[in-house]
């Protein structure tokens, strides 16, 4: 198989004892071309991590192709939410907003992802939402940076392990939960088809005489775990993916315990590989790679891309500017060769080529102005199709709500007023807040004022009672 660049997806996974590399040559059919584990130290800083990274991509040539880096299930929160709209650009707010009520901290210190599992006709959206510390990317980021690696995608291992069932057993649509098992990492996923409803992940000393009673008391936990959070969707079967020849014992206790049947699934058997490259020969006991390897093999949403959202935004503005480029300079090309078809007397190469010049010299001055016009087309677009949306004045107010104030209320009459209450622990923090949305863009229509702030005393001291209000101009 030819090496192109645009042919090659890298993947790459940290742990605590080892960095796991797999190369794949992408196509109609995916192909295994290459995978390593180099041992690691868990007290290693972010550039010596990085040089790790550079000499093990190296191994495999790697020439600033893609590359996924794999974050384990952890270092995250997952949730399974149904949400009242389909529209993706809503459920970007919805999420980044639903985010801070599962972990105590801002929304802007977290990075979120999700992915769309079903809608219904009412509108609405059943997600799996992702939530991590912004901190934690970051890492990651760093890293990436110290390499000049600009083509990466940052997913949650647990879609490596949906990918990989649904890659191998693509017929398959019951609810199955998939155990990526190991001694050093046991990752579990429910999935149906090719979408991952729930997963969990956890740790069993290596060497415990009792690691079996361990490992089944765990899977009884995600198994409870999961009813609570999914009603009405059923377990059907468990599917261990192992590297392990214990694995088989405790699989025949394990059905006889949970009352579901229980598969032992050798994944490396099922996977095309390059000539010369064996899987089993690599695999290491305390190695598993089920999941490192899935995220490679088939495509993943980009809704599911962990990264902060300037860059998320910075991608999409990049996107979009490569497209209407390319649009351009197709446009520029048709006409062109019909210019040329009518006038006969372009006969000569030299004179077609030069005209060409001038074209697209002409082309590239036109479409600088592209993007700004595009934005004041939407923003006319946007003043004339509707008004101010509760879902985009309550995803304001929370954007710029200081950390010292709790919203209490937020009313909104459309093309009238709208009322915000709550409290604050001092008074500074209810003037800074109504500075904040004097200055909003989105409140620009709107002549904001504090209608009253009140303080009384309670058991744990002296909070402010405030209303602002904001009448229509």
């Amino acid at each position: 198989m030819k090496d192109k660049k645009k042919n090659i997806l890298f993947a790459c996974e940290f742990t605590d004892a080892s960095l796991g590399i797999v190369k794949v040559f992408t196509g109609k059919t995916r192909v295994v071309a290459g995978l390593s584990f180099e041992p690691i130290s868990p007290d290693l800083d972010n550039k010596q991590l990085a040089q790790k990274l550079k000499e093990a991509l190296k191994k495999h040539g790697f020439n600033n192709n893609r590359l996924i880096v794999s974050l384990a299930r952890a270092k995250v929160t997952s949730r399974y939410l149904k949400i009242p709209t389909q529209a993706p650009d809503e459920i970007d707010k919805i999420v980044t907003l639903q985010a801070a009520r599962y972990l105590p901290y801002h929304s802007n210190e977290l990075v979120t992802a999700y992915q769309v599992i079903s809608s219904d006709k009412e509108g609405c959206s059943e997600i799996n939402l992702v939530i991590a510390h912004k901190d934690i990317i970051e890492r990651y980021l760093s890293i990436l940076r110290e390499l000049k690696i600009r083509d990466f995608r940052i997913f949650l291992s647990s879609y490596g392990i949906s990918n990989l069932h649904s890659y191998i057993l693509p017929q398959e649509h019951k609810s199955v939960m998939v155990v990526e098992f190991s001694p050093l990492k046991i990752e579990a996923a429910v999935i149906c088809g090719d979408k991952l409803f729930f997963s969990r992940s956890f740790k069993i000393a290596p060497h415990s005489e009792n690691w079996q009673d361990l490992f089944i008391e765990e899977i009884k936990r995600t198994k409870s775990a999961y009813s609570k959070e999914i009603l009405n969707r059923e377990i059907e079967k468990v599917v261990i993916l192992n590297a392990l020849s214990e694995a088989g014992p405790v699989a025949e206790v394990l059905e006889s315990q949970i009352g579901l049947p229980v598969e032992m699934l050798a994944y490396w058997e099922r996977i095309a590989t390059k000539k010369g490259t064996v899987l089993k020969d690599i695999l290491q006991p305390n190695n598993s790679c089920a999941s490192l390897i899935g995220l490679a093999l088939k495509e993943i949403p980009e809704s599911l891309n962990l990264l902060p959202l300037d860059l998320k935004e910075a991608n999409k503005k990049s996107a979009r500017q490569n497209e209407r480029w390319r649009m351009a300079l197709f446009a520029s090309v048709v006409l062109l060769i019909f210019g040329f078809g009518i006038d006969r007397s372009l006969e000569n190469k030299e004179l077609y080529i030069g005209q060409l010049k001038k074209e697209l010299e002409k082309l590239e001055k036109e479409t600088k102005p592209l993007e700004e016009l595009e934005k004041r087309i939407n923003f006319m677009a946007d003043r004339m199709q509707g008004k101010l949306s509760i879902l985009d004045m309550f995803y304001e107010v929370h954007r710029v709500i200081p950390r010292k104030v709790s919203l209490v209320n937020l009313s909104y009459e459309e093309d009238s007023q709208m009322v915000v209450r709550g409290q604050a622990l001092e008074r500074d923090a209810v003037y800074g807040f109504l500075a904040e949305m004097e200055k909003s863009a989105v409140f620009k229509n709107f002549n904001i004022k504090l209608r009253y702030d009140t303080s009384r005393k309670v058991q744990a001291g002296e909070i402010i009672d405030f209303e602002i209000i904001g009448s229509k101009k």
